[in-house]
């Protein structure tokens, strides 16, 4: 992902607002439960911003990289609720440890009377997060499109022609990809899927997941186009390796891997694999 100088100073100084704000705010709403000094309240506050910032951080990296929002409703809803736990479960053991901390365990009365506020705010501030971030991978797709012209709703004569790749350019029989001071080379049928991912792509087999730097059009030319399909701008898929493709969400589909992943298609990307398996 390339960052601008100009933007990461913008960042930093969202951040510190939104901190500022939130341990302002918090301090107010536990002032009236307990009675420990207002400045106490605050920097207790504070902490407890530093921690809800390290959370969304590591929530901004774990949902969009997983398959959280490609999966059905239910499975979607059980995934968040699940992480949820987990967050929850990390942010009221640092609640209290940073209780304990701040006001020296003077009174573990008044400090216990704040769990349950502090996991009602936590409810929120994740919920908050959540949507956060899946705005902005709403807001990134859409520039995608903007920026490559692609239209889901629009079948392009290259989908349903099948990119056949650069005159005079071999076919892709394995990939090298470098992982520390190891290089994994990976054959070409053992490739379940490709995921874009920013400057970068994912290359996902049966075992493992490997990062490297190329485009999906470098890929979508290369492979062999009567095995591997571009069903989504983000995705492209081994043809031998779907289990099953069910209906999803009006004329999407949703192709399940044989490695257990969830894909969705999209409506030019599934007119694409119904050409290639004849169906």
């Amino acid at each position: 992902m390339k960052l601008s100088f100009s933007y990461i100073p913008f960042r930093w100084l969202l951040s510190l607002l939104l901190c500022i704000l939130y341990a302002l705010m918090q301090a107010v709403a536990l002032q009236p439960v307990v009675s420990f000094p207002f400045p106490l309240l605050l920097l207790k506050s504070a902490l407890d911003a530093l921690t809800w910032t390290g959370i969304g951080e590591l929530l901004a990296v774990a949902i969009p990289s997983s398959n959280y929002v490609r999966l059905d409703p239910i499975q979607r809803f059980v995934n968040f609720f699940a992480l949820g736990l987990g967050v929850m479960l990390v942010w009221m053991t640092l609640f209290f440890l940073s209780s304990q901390f701040v006001f020296s365990n003077a009174r573990p009365a008044e400090i216990q009377s704040l769990l349950p506020l502090s996991l009602f705010i936590g409810i929120l501030v994740y919920m908050a997060q959540v949507q956060v971030i899946l705005r902005r991978m709403v807001a990134r797709e859409k520039e995608y499109n903007n920026e490559h012209g692609e239209d889901e709703d629009v079948v392009p004569d290259k989908v349903i022609r099948q990119a056949k790749g650069p005159e005079g350019a071999e076919a892709l029989e394995r990939i090298a990809v470098k992982v520390g001071q190891k290089i994994h080379v990976i054959l070409v049928p053992d490739i379940v899927y490709i995921q874009s991912d920013g400057d970068y792509v994912q290359i996902v087999t049966d075992q493992n997941r490997f990062l490297k730097e190329e485009t999906m059009k470098y890929f979508e030319a290369g492979l062999p186009s009567s095995q591997f399909v571009r069903v989504h701008r983000s995705y492209i898929v081994n043809v031998e390796k779907i289990l099953r493709i069910e209906m999803y969400e009006k004329q999407n589909q949703m192709l399940t891997l044989k490695n257990g992943d969830k894909i969705r298609a999209s409506i030019s990307g599934y007119k694409a694999l119904r050409a290639v398996l004849n169906l």
